[in-house]
């Protein structure tokens, strides 16, 4: 124990620093009215526990507000923020919030949740971010030592869009933990198929788009070394285990579908799909230019959410006077808006082009585990951006978040590749002595042929 908080104190001083720092600022961002609407659903954590069957959907039920959000949203938000609120004894609101009505009568019917309701809400998701640094550092360590470790985590946890809409009572820091720990569960797949399946079912139902996951996680668990003794029953063990996983953890999680789950899934999609088309409507008529058209105009707009484009508080500028004030409190507070203009642009999308670049590097000569690894993040990142880019008509600032953590990833083993290049460049004396010893200790040797 002593030494491992030896070898890694760096890590560990840095999970402290910035889980604080993380966490303190959790009540200052601005607030989201789909927030209103996780914590006014969070009652279905006091419905699953005390009766999930009071939940289940049948086609002859009225579809009613709160049965189009069970078929359209993934749960494990609501079911977080409704333990937060158990664990404080804190009963859910009994309104939603009205987006046609105004503020001030969202707030009088009780719609717009107190200082208190919305701290601990939002400290219930903040919850999972010390374990995404974990997980995170624990990648960076098995593909580039403790120097890709940390760089990863400190380009994740200062990334401005993930300190906004992570911080917030919805969905995308649930999302976030559960799309690193499918990354993390990559890394053991072709040991733990169990692991990889629940750890998928985790991002998915912490939100759908993160089915994008799936036949990534299926390749996962088949993918076994060419040495493995009766690969073929192997291969079939693991495909059970990832399946049994994933469908088992989803079902638990959503009894809106236990009577019918096909035609439970059927209406779902017709309820999102008629959800986006009223989207489109709204934005096309308000603001116009937040509909992208083609391929190729998401592509960029993506790009720049994700390395230079500064947060973005709200879709629609509904409560924008509301809001305003907070909106430069939050701005104004250091590290909020930390490294987003063109020079940072520059830096981080070459760092994440030479990570992709080592990444392809590493996979052709590397050994087995981590060329693997490599190809699997690889291919997961370009499903979650095909997936963003050909899906996705709406320019919304949320929908890129789930990058973060492959941006973070590969820009970390950019640095760490460029680094230990530089390293033998000076290899014959011209880089000090000392320097080179503290850089052996950081980029192993291991990792690149």
């Amino acid at each position: 124990m002593r030494t491992a908080i030896r070898s890694h104190w760096l890590f560990i001083l840095l999970l402290i620093v910035l889980s604080a720092f993380y966490i303190s600022g959790v009540i200052k961002v601005p607030f989201h009215p789909d927030e209103s609407t996780y914590i006014f659903m969070s009652a279905d954590f006091e419905s699953i526990v005390d009766n999930p069957f009071s939940m289940v959907w049948d086609a002859e039920d009225p579809l009613t507000d709160i049965i189009r959000y069970r078929l359209i949203d993934a749960p494990l938000a609501r079911y977080l923020l409704g333990l937060g609120r158990a664990l404080t004894g804190l009963p859910a609101p009994a309104v939603d919030w009205d987006w046609s009505a105004s503020w001030e009568a969202n707030q009088s019917s009780g719609a717009l949740p107190n200082a208190r309701m919305l701290l601990i809400e939002r400290l219930a998701i903040a919850s999972l971010f010390p374990f995404c640094l974990l997980l995170l550092y624990k990648i960076g360590l098995k593909l580039g030592g403790r120097l890709m470790g940390i760089t990863a985590i400190l380009l994740f946890s200062l990334h401005p869009l993930l300190l906004l809409h992570t911080r917030r009572a919805m969905a995308e820091g649930v999302l976030m933990f559960g799309v690193i720990l499918t990354l993390y569960a990559f890394t053991k797949a072709s040991k733990h198929p169990l692991l990889v399946g629940l750890a998928v079912a985790v991002a998915f139902n912490a939100k759908h788009s993160a089915i994008l996951l799936l036949p990534i996680g299926l390749i996962a668990v088949c993918w076994l070394p060419n040495s493995t003794t009766r690969k073929f029953s192997r291969t079939l063990i693991n495909l059970s285990g990832y399946l049994i996983g994933f469908m088992l953890l989803t079902a638990f999680l959503n009894p809106v579908i236990w009577r019918n789950p096909f035609a439970a899934t059927k209406e779902a999609l017709n309820q999102r799909q008629n959800l986006l088309n009223r989207q489109l409507a709204d934005i096309k008529r308000i603001s116009p230019a937040q509909v992208l058209q083609t391929p190729t105009e998401r592509a960029a707009v993506t790009l720049a959410q994700l390395f230079i484009a500064p947060p973005i508080f709200s879709e629609v500028g509904n409560y924008r006077l509301q809001t305003s004030k907070a909106e430069f409190e939050y701005l104004s507070t250091p590290g909020n808006n930390f490294w987003r203009n063109s020079l940072s642009a520059g830096i981080t999308l070459g760092l994440t082009l030479l990570g992709m670049i080592a990444a392809f590097r590493v996979s052709s000569s590397g050994d087995f585990n981590q060329r693997r690894i490599l190809i699997l993040f690889l291919l997961s990142f370009l499903a979650m951006i095909m997936g963003i880019i050909l899906m996705i008509p709406l320019a919304w600032q949320r929908y890129s978040v789930p990058l973060i953590p492959f941006v973070s990833i590969f820009a970390s083993l950019g640095c760490v590749w460029g680094i230990k290049n530089s390293r033998r460049i000076f290899s014959h004396g011209r880089l000090p002595s000392r320097l080179t010893q503290i850089l052996a200790q950081f980029t192993p040797d291991s990792w690149m042929p």
